[in-house]
């Protein structure tokens, strides 16, 4: 089954019906759409296309970018393969990755397209927070978004799945493979450019069932992640996700652009009284920094990107909430 998201003109002003639509999404799923925010098809398919020859890549030439920049195949799972950019310098991070294996003008020409997509990426959160915070009330944006979230900085992972043609012609009763399994997200909102074979499914509010998110025409999907649920101490929703391949159905690779925005490092996670919710809430979540989440996550086993494990509840739930 799938789920039926809300749509977000992000080019036009949010008005009061639209803002309460937003802030049921992100409280119910932690997923919507948004449209008209300038990321054109033509520069997905050029993305697609470099990235793509990247992937084709013997492992030993891709394994010369890096660890931090590079994730080989059966890190995350055997089908899922994805490539770093990290800001705000998205040129110099893209050149430094590909700088071991392309040709000058190709390292050029990738590397100003990294730039360019994570400029535009990076304006979008701006303005998708602002709708988000705006949601809250009237003047809520204008009082917090710039000491808040005026540090926040952004990366995306270039994702490839492919199901290896070993596994393709294994004779059992699977159909759906784990392309990358249940997780939640590092970020305070993530931005995510699929393209059409679908597979992305969010688990629900009761911890029950799986309901598809299936590609849109012209549409990105947009994620709350943990940081900004701890920020409006859980009044929105960071959902557990994952990505699954329908073995039989997959043809090819399937191809996606995440882009994780987020608190710097020295950042205090903390919800503002007014967003908290006062008494019918209370306090779920202590005060933490940033930095330090991420590092708990990424040191721990069970709190890796890929797996549910560790999330920032385990991390910051105060005590008397558990």
């Amino acid at each position: 089954m799938s789920v039926e998201l809300p749509v977000f003109d992000i080019s036009k002003p949010l008005n009061e019906s639209s803002l309460t639509s937003l802030q049921d999404a992100c409280k119910e799923w932690g997923f919507f759409y948004v449209t008209n925010h300038g990321i054109s098809g033509d520069m997905y398919q050029k993305l697609r296309r470099f990235s793509g020859g990247i992937f084709e890549l013997g492992e030993e030439e891709k394994m010369k970018m890096g660890t931090s920049n590079y994730t080989p195949r059966f890190i995350a799972s055997p089908f899922f393969e994805s490539l770093r950019v990290s800001g705000p310098d998205f040129y110099a991070s893209a050149k430094s990755s590909i700088d071991a294996f392309s040709d000058q003008a190709t390292d050029e020409e990738f590397s100003e397209m990294m730039k360019e997509y994570g400029e535009k990426m990076t304006e979008l959160c701006e303005k998708i927070v602002t709708a988000i915070l705006s949601s809250f009330g009237d003047d809520l944006h204008h009082k917090y978004y710039k000491s808040e979230f005026g540090n926040c900085h952004g990366y995306f992972r270039i994702n490839n799945y492919t199901i290896p043609l070993e596994q393709d012609h294994q004779e059992d009763d699977v159909d759906l493979l784990e392309g990358l399994g249940m997780h939640t997200d590092m970020s305070c909102i993530t931005i995510v450019d699929q393209d059409d074979i679908g597979g992305l499914q969010v688990r629900t509010r009761d911890g029950i069932g799986l309901m598809d998110i299936n590609p849109k025409d012209e549409a990105l999907v947009v994620n709350v992640g943990d940081l900004l649920h701890a920020w409006t101490n859980a009044r929105l929703r960071s959902s557990q996700h994952r990505v699954v391949l329908k073995r039989h159905t997959f043809v090819g690779n399937r191809f996606s652009l995440a882009f994780f925005w987020c608190f710097d490092d020295q950042k205090v996670v903390f919800a503002p009284d007014e967003v908290a919710g006062g008494g019918e809430y209370g306090r779920v979540f202590r005060s933490f920094k940033c930095g330090d989440y991420l590092r708990f996550r990424e040191s721990n086993e069970k709190g890796k990107f890929e797996k549910v494990g560790h999330t920032v509840e385990d991390f910051a739930r105060t005590e008397d909430r558990n």
